[in-house]
């Protein structure tokens, strides 16, 4: 007995990781079987299968301009190479993120283990798990949580100084997503930051030079796959992404806040954030342990990394999950502080611990909204694909049929998913007149004149679908067809 409880204190932290992560695909696992969904559904997850029918390549050339969006095919490659292992369905791409999922857990315990102790990788990883975003993202066929992966441990490998590793991270980084050379910049300033901080003033100018090209070379990796990729297509950005930049300063000014928002207090994030102030208070003034220089290093690097994404992400076209591996890093600093303030006494670092972790617990299983950045997603999966079902038993395919953006991928490709059978509907539009004989209105991609349609005078409903804060409407045009 006694050796069972000294065994049980010596690995209860991986014990609960272990917990943790079967928690995870308890969760997801009714997941993999649905059909894709938002940004996955007409653009990731289509590319996948076309890059696995074309054959597993990272060259730009491996995916027409209208599925790669100019995007690097770090996950396209790896999905589509998944495939080819166990087949090419939704269930096999869907589960390759869920492994990614898993080992961004693995590896946030064992980076925190490392860097600090058991007890912050632990509470790091708990953080992480009742993030809404992670649970949502976790099954989608999106790049996020492999960036965030290869974003752990590039910062990893740089602050350990094992060059190669970090040139193999950073590039992998890289070629997942062009935000990962927000990192690879913030790194750039750290370094110079770095310089005024060692008193051995072993940087000397070539010394320096050097040191600097060892920190570039994910960036001049990325470089390269731009100049192929003007090479193939003739751009090296994607035009439409570039003409989709803001740049009138009211527009980002307004972005600017909600990123704030949805970094630090979206999805019950306020208390994390009012968590790590609060934690470097009590660090400052009444802890006795104190943090390592590598540590104190590793720690500050993550301001001035959120802060480039932040100004940068504001020029962009802004979503929930474009900031995840921001919100992960933001999760690991949180926990590393907490920690470290209130191990002088562990009769205070318990309920700390306990109280953070239980107000992130609040929002973390809700379906408060319908995207990918919460649970929420798997009701709006569910009402769609019940429509569809609905339309292809009820609807001929060659009428005319309006409805949103997404609905109309649903109904023309069978690659998303939705459709039984590779019959598709072949009139359909986004423009509404009297013409039309059905209109398909969803609480996704509702906007006020999609709303009014639905007290359009000729059209009656025929069917509703709801589930939670998801639902769709299907109507047929009175004018159009019999009742």
């Amino acid at each position: 007995m006694i050796m069972k409880i000294v065994w049980f204190k010596r690995w209860h932290h991986e014990l609960i990781l272990i917990a943790l992560i079967i928690a995870l695909i308890f969760i997801k696992i009714p997941h993999l079987s649905l059909p894709y969904y938002g940004d996955e559904g007409f653009a990731f997850g289509p590319a996948v299968h076309l890059m696995y029918q074309n054959g597993p390549t990272l060259l730009p050339g491996g995916l027409e301009p209208d599925y790669s969006y100019g995007h690097p095919l770090m996950l396209h490659f790896l999905v589509s190479s998944w495939m080819k292992i166990f087949g090419e369905t939704i269930f096999v791409a869907k589960s390759f993120i869920l492994m990614v999922s898993i080992l961004l857990m693995v590896s946030v315990f064992i980076i925190g283990s490392s860097l600090f102790d058991k007890d912050t990788g632990l509470l790091a990883v708990t953080l992480l798990f009742l993030q809404p975003i992670f649970l949502g993202l976790s099954s989608f066929v999106l790049p996020e949580v492999l960036l965030s992966f290869f974003g752990m441990w590039t910062l990893f490998f740089f602050f350990k100084k094992k060059w190669l590793l970090y040139a193999i991270s950073g590039s992998l980084l890289v070629l997942t997503k062009e935000s990962g050379l927000f990192l690879i910049f913030a790194l750039c300033i750290w370094q110079l930051v770095d310089i005024f901080i060692e008193k051995e003033g072993s940087y000397s100018g070539r010394g320096l030079f050097f040191h600097y090209l060892r920190i570039l070379f994910p960036a001049a990796v990325f470089g390269l796959f731009l100049i192929i990729q003007k090479m193939t297509w003739g751009w090296f950005f994607f035009p439409l992404r570039l003409h989709e930049m803001r740049s009138n300063p009211t527009e980002i000014s307004y972005m600017l806040f909600t990123i704030r928002n949805i970094i630090f207090f979206m999805d019950g994030r306020g208390w994390l954030t009012i968590g790590l102030l609060a934690s470097l208070v009590v660090y400052y003034f009444f802890s006795k342990n104190f943090f390592t220089l590598l540590q104190w290093k590793f720690i500050w690097v993550a301001p001035i990394f959120i802060g480039i994404f932040w100004a940068l992400g504001s020029f962009n076209i802004v979503s929930n999950r474009y900031f995840f591996i921001i919100i992960t890093l933001f999760v690991f600093i949180t926990a590393t502080v907490l920690v470290q303030a209130f191990r002088h006494n562990k009769w205070l670092l318990f309920p700390a611990a306990f109280l953070i972790i239980f107000s992130q617990s609040i929002d973390a299983f809700h379906h408060n909204r319908n995207g990918d950045s919460c649970l929420g997603f798997v009701d709006a999966e569910t009402v769609h694909l019940n429509a569809v079902h609905y339309m292809e038993d009820n609807i001929p395919r060659d009428k005319r049929l309006f409805t949103h953006f997404l609905m109309i991928y649903n109904l023309k490709h069978p690659v998303a998913g939705y459709l039984s059978e590779d019959r598709i509907f072949t009139n359909l539009t986004i423009a509404f007149n009297e013409n039309v004989d059905y209109a398909v209105i969803s609480s996704v991609e509702l906007s006020p004149e999609l709303d009014s349609l639905r007290r359009y005078p000729h059209l009656e409903l025929m069917k509703r679908f709801e589930i939670g804060r998801a639902w769709t409407e299907i109507y047929r045009n009175k004018l159009k067809t019999n009742k």
